[in-house]
């Protein structure tokens, strides 16, 4: 019997055995990645618990992809998989320098918390051991089932998933960075490229298709949203409690699961309100019992669509993201955004620990966790351009706080953190000088908001955690108030006063308190900001403040998701009063409704995951073969003949549609791409609708041009001014022009591929070389 289902099953255990390669190369990189980084990681994280293991490897993967792309950027190397592995190698010379130093240079002195000869000895004790090798597991667990996920629905096919999967074929083919743009041949790639670019690097380094490397690194990042949260919060916990207090590790652990699920799981209130609440309500009041569906999207696509209204906003979450399968620059980012905030936190309890050591400004200044900071600063400048403000704004805000710890609320404290922020400033543009030398800006102006969000729904979608940590926030003022009155009479209050209470308030919290505070508050600022200012765009009418809404509240999410972790283990354990753990188990319980949300997701997006003869595998061009069969044919033809970057004519198309699969699976460049994108990478400050409409239109009049005029000479002076090396003429070719003139066409040139099945059809299929 079990050879008898072991042969009918045996299609779909081949899917499964053959992702098993991929995944395991992909993980060994990373894996590998993290090993070399480990003495920069100890220098960075040496005041956490778990010494930052986990964030080694993010490091690791930003590093050397920058490297790789700074080198092909400024014309040293061209963009090979023997370069790649040389800017691996000058990773671990920039570690084995670290290590060196350390050893036979480094003078530890009163004036610096690095004391360590062998920096990487904190790795070898037994106790570091196993956290190291149980963040490790976690990793590569939720990596795996996050994976196998994903191989019910693989296909980079809908939603922007063109556009992402194509900047990955197209890097594959270019020698130097920028890219040619794919859908504007001719010129550079006009956009946030760099995250994808580091995808394209490990996809590399990994010795995987590009087919598996989009889906390798989107559920990659999906399981880093997981266990860096989970680093994050443990270290909090640990360092709340200190090492030794009984079950400090357990509630560490389950702090950290929190955090993990807060950030990469968690949805909004949207999904238990519409999706559970109210159909409850419905049935138990209706004699018919019902059975409501919900459509996931929906909890992202709630101010201006339910009611309908002219402010219709966009306010997504990393759960909906990782479901959906875009691998766009908000969602590679998450990795770095949260190893920016594992940084800060390593700053803090560093500069909380000089409180005893004599400091000097010259090592306040060029401090290695500062030189970091601007590093990623400075990427985010090329990975997605949103958080660079963001998180500038929340490092200073740490800077500035951890130095009125260790300097008070003194003149140094203020003007220490101003030259530290200016260092910060000045590295991320050095860092981002390559990319924005190449680079016109995309949106400059800032407007004030016409419309708001309804109370109601701001409270539906973003009411628990600024409900939580204002709890919390308010917890630690009335403790501090308790304490202020035990220790002395109440004093009458006034001007001068209230400022000292604030000062007094804040040298009082802990330096885990300080940090969840802090990324808590900016978290619902984040949420209000949209509420004042938006920054004009493409979008305009009922949708011009939705992409400033969706790229500020992406980032609240995430830092909502940290607090969650440490908020409810933090009061739930530690605190005292009876009533606050109430008011903390009714949001936790409202919490845990949101983690409901990804189940209900996950059924709609990707079906019944458990019935493993729907397992489709992890290659993301799969769907070409069944839903685009002609059009697969053709692009292996080109894949597998056509090397470099010759510009290949297809029919191009509004975007978000079918049109275009032809340069995307490829990686070539065509003619002309999807209108909208192409729309928002050309509108730049020195150029207006006009002039960018008029460049769109006429490109896409000229391959019309081209598919349907009798005027051969005509023809020939367009595919002399674009340098068109291939003609394709497929089925949406035949579709969306009539009368295509395929005698002209074909007298061209060489016919190279043609399917001969294509004349059962309607149309035919076909690749001109031309002469």
């Amino acid at each position: 019997m079990n050879i008898i289902l072991m042969v009918k099953n045996q299609p779909i255990m081949e899917k499964l055995l053959g992702d098993i390669l991929p995944f395991m190369q992909w993980w060994f990189l990373i894996l590998i990645l993290g090993v070399l980084f480990l003495p920069l990681s100890a220098l960075l994280f040496s005041s956490l618990a778990d010494k930052g293991y986990l964030f080694s490897k993010t490091i690791a993967i930003a590093v050397t992809g920058y490297l790789m792309w700074m080198l092909s950027a400024i014309k040293i190397m061209k963009f090979t998989t023997v370069s790649c592995i040389i800017s691996l190698l000058i990773g671990l010379i920039i570690n084995l320098l670290i290590v060196l130093y350390f050893k036979f240079l480094h003078k530890p002195s009163g004036s610096t918390i690095y004391t360590e000869r062998n920096i990487l000895s904190v790795y070898f004790k037994k106790e570091n051991l196993r956290i190291f090798i149980g963040e490790e597991l976690l990793f590569i667990i939720v990596f795996l089932i996050f994976t196998y996920i994903r191989g019910f629905k693989p296909e980079a096919y809908g939603t922007e998933k063109f556009m992402d999967y194509g900047f990955m074929t197209t890097m594959m083919r270019s020698d130097y960075m920028p890219p040619q743009d794919f859908w504007f041949s001719g010129t550079n790639l006009n956009y946030y490229y760099v995250g994808q670019f580091i995808a394209t690097f490990l996809t590399r380094l990994s010795f995987t298709p590009v087919s598996y490397g989009y889906n390798l690194m989107l559920m990659m990042t999906g399981a880093f949203a997981f266990v860096l949260p989970f680093s994050i919060v443990f270290n909090l916990i640990v360092k709340h409690r200190g090492k030794q207090s009984k079950r400090s590790g357990v509630f560490a652990t389950l702090g950290g699961l929190l955090g993990g699920a807060g950030v990469c799981m968690a949805g909004n209130m949207h999904y238990p309100i519409y999706g559970i609440i109210i159909p409850f309500l419905k049935n138990l009041t209706s004699q018919v019992k019902t059975r409501y569906s919900y459509w996931f999207p929906d909890a992202t696509r709630y101010i201006g669509y339910n009611p309908e209204t002219n402010d219709k906003t966009i306010h997504e979450f990393p759960a909906y993201s990782f479901i959906l399968g875009d691998l766009h620059a908000h969602v590679i980012n998450i990795l770095f955004v949260l190893t920016v905030l594992a940084i800060l936190l390593s700053w803090l309890y560093s500069q909380s620990d000089r409180k005893s050591i004599t400091k000097q400004v010259k090592e306040e200044i060029f401090n290695p966790q500062l030189i970091i900071l601007g590093f990623f600063i400075g990427l985010f400048h090329t990975t997605n351009f949103w958080d660079y403000p963001i998180y500038f704004v929340v490092s200073g805000a740490i800077i500035l706080f951890s130095n009125m710890i260790v300097y008070g609320f003194k003149a140094k404290a203020y003007w220490l953190t101003a030259i530290q922020g200016l260092l910060i400033f000045i590295l991320g543009e050095l860092f981002a000088l390559p990319f924005t030398l190449q680079f016109d800006q995309i949106s400059t102006s800032l407007l004030l908001t016409e419309n708001h969000t309804p109370l109601y729904q701001h409270m539906v979608l973003w009411g628990l955690p600024i409900f939580t940590v204002s709890v919390f926030l308010i917890i630690t003022i009335t403790n501090y108030v308790d304490n202020k009155k035990r220790k002395r009479k109440k004093k009458k209050a006034d001007s001068n006063r209230i400022g000292k209470l604030i000062a007094s308030y804040m040298e009082s919290l802990s330096e885990t308190d300080l940090y969840v505070i802090t990324i808590g508050l900016c978290a619902i600022g984040l949420t209000l900001l949209p509420e004042i200012v938006y920054v004009k765009d493409i979008y305009s009418g009922d949708y011009k403040r939705a992409n400033t809404m969706f790229k500020l509240t992406y980032q609240a999410f995430i830092m909502f998701g940290i607090c969650f972790g440490y908020i409810y283990i933090r009061l739930l354990r530690f605190g005292k009063a009876i009533a606050r753990r109430k008011l903390v188990v009714i949001s936790l319980f409202t919490f845990c409704l949101t983690l409901l949300y990804p189940l209900n997701a996950v059924k709609g997006w990707y079906g019944n995951i458990f019935d493993k003869n729907r397992y489709e595998g992890i290659d993301a061009t799969q769907f070409m073969k069944e839903d685009f069969k002609d059009d697969y044919l053709a692009t292996k033809w080109l894949n597998d003949n056509v090397s470099g970057t010759p510009v290949v004519l297809e029919s191009n198309g509004y975007s978000y549609t079918d049109y275009q699969r032809v340069s995307v699976i490829t990686g070539l460049p065509t003619v002309f791409g999807w209108y909208t994108h192409e729309q928002l990478w050309r509108s730049g400050p020195d150029t207006t609708d006009n002039i960018v409409t008029s460049q769109l239109n006429d490109r896409a009049t000229d391959v019309e041009t081209i598919y349907t005029s009798m005027d051969v000479n005509l023809v020939l002076g367009l595919i002399d001014k674009y340098e068109i090396s291939y003609i394709y003429v497929g089925p949406l070719e035949e579709e969306k022009y009539e009368g295509v003139n395929h005698d002209l066409i074909r007298s061209l040139g060489e016919i190279v591929f043609e399917n001969p099945d294509s004349d059962e059809y309607s149309y035919k299929t076909y690749i001109v070389k031309v002469n």
